[in-house]
């Protein structure tokens, strides 16, 4: 079969990226034909795995075609980057002629049999309207029902084209609902093929003696992502020093970021910055923690925990639709989730909130370090029962189904 993938984003930054480079090395396993047309800043490169340089292209931008920073799927994204709902009526319009001339490029250049979108948002909206007669399958990442709720004069625009596609790919049960409901797809064209992790990076190992316990955060550094709420409840509790130690791993942009170091920078004695990590970096650094925590306040179904779960982390996470479904099949001493309460927008508590809030996680924090510091150790088998549908094998067997009961394969 040859698949073109499409992504609006820069591949292998954010997890979009990495859900399509993993897409991509799954396909070329399977003896799929593939070609990847993406985003860069101009000046830029990003080797792909997998793909020859033949079938791949790259839309530039801060060019003269388009004189801007890449638009983010996130306000905050771990590279400088352009927000959606601060676009000018002519740079959206830019942006609609530019994306469309490269996919009809990318399309007329390969010939796919399938076309696989990423984002239901406007390049996956373009490329449904250019090709009624080409299968078209988005993948829902969670950011974009996000820009949804954030950008209310885009969004006819959006569900107009999106709704055009043969086929829709949730992550969750829960996603699956939401999208039939803002986007006007019916359920019976979106199927739930969940996230999946690399069983070769990521997998148990024998972890290091505590104290001190570690705790691993790793993705953008943002107040969405709970990262300030994070550092303000290792700043309230009143443990030893010694007995744990926060390491952050990701990086982010503008004053969130700022805010972040400089909270992180004054706890040195509790936190270690660790930039931006690449995957096999990430998969070394999750080996010798103990605890990973993702205090987000909007995800899809995020696919560090199961790497973190396969890595024998035990899991601290936010009560939201995605790790909900996870957390269902596995009990308490692998995955601890964390009540929110009513959320001001889509992403941000109330400010009223925060004081109890950051109390209610220090606890938690202690509480789970105390646990690790009796036991250091989780049951590999609940462990392995739990993640075993989520390697990538078997999320791109499900999506290939998909594939072929919408084409002529």
């Amino acid at each position: 079969m040859k698949i073109l993938y499409l992504l609006s984003q820069k591949p292998g930054f954010t997890g979009s990226g990495f859900y399509v480079r993993s897409l991509i090395r799954e396909a070329f396993s399977a003896n799929h034909d593939v070609f990847l047309l993406s985003v860069m800043e101009k000046g830029e490169s990003v080797p792909i795995p997998h793909i020859s340089p033949e079938n791949s292209r790259e839309i530039r931008f801060s060019t003269e075609e388009l004189p801007f920073l890449i638009p983010g799927m996130s306000d905050v994204m771990p590279y400088p980057s352009t927000c959606f709902k601060n676009m000018t009526s002519y740079h959206l319009d830019l942006y609609e002629t530019v994306l469309k001339n490269h996919i009809r490029n990318a399309v007329e250049k390969f010939r796919p049999d399938i076309i696989h979108s990423n984002h239901l948002w406007l390049m996956s909206a373009f490329a449904a309207e250019l090709y009624p007669d080409i299968p078209i399958i988005i993948s829902c990442h969670g950011t974009d029902i996000r820009q949804m709720n954030l950008c209310s004069h885009l969004r006819q625009r959006v569900a107009e084209g999106c709704i055009r596609a043969d086929g829709i790919i949730a992550l969750s049960l829960a996603q699956k609902e939401e999208i039939s409901l803002l986007y006007g797809i019916s359920p019976s064209k979106i199927m739930v093929a969940g996230i999946g992790f690399n069983e070769k990076l990521f997998s148990p190992a024998f972890k290091p003696p505590v104290p001190p316990v570690n705790i691993l955060y790793a993705g953008k550094i943002s107040f969405s992502k709970g990262v300030f709420w994070l550092l303000k409840a290792i700043e309230h509790i009143k443990a030893p020093q010694a007995s744990f130690h926060l390491f952050l791993a990701g990086s982010g942009s503008g004053t969130e970021y700022e805010t972040c170091l400089r909270m992180a920078k004054s706890m040195e004695d509790r936190v270690s910055l660790m930039g931006m990590l690449s995957q096999k970096e990430l998969a070394a650094r999750m080996k010798k923690a103990h605890i990973f925590i993702l205090p987000s306040f909007f995800e899809g179904l995020p696919l560090v925990l199961f790497e973190a779960l396969a890595s024998g982390c035990r899991v601290i996470a936010t009560d939201l639709p995605g790790t909900s479904e996870i957390a269902a099949h596995a009990d308490q001493d692998l995955i601890r989730l964390i009540q929110l309460p009513p959320l001001e927008t889509i992403d941000r508590p109330f400010e009223k909130d925060m004081p109890d809030m950051i109390v209610k996680l220090s606890h938690i924090l202690t509480e789970e370090v105390g646990r690790v510091s009796e036991n250091p150790f989780v049951d590999n088998e609940k462990m392995s029962n739990l993640i075993q549908p989520f390697t990538w094998k078997e999320v791109f067997r499900r999506i290939e189904t998909f594939y072929a009961k919408l084409s002529s394969f």
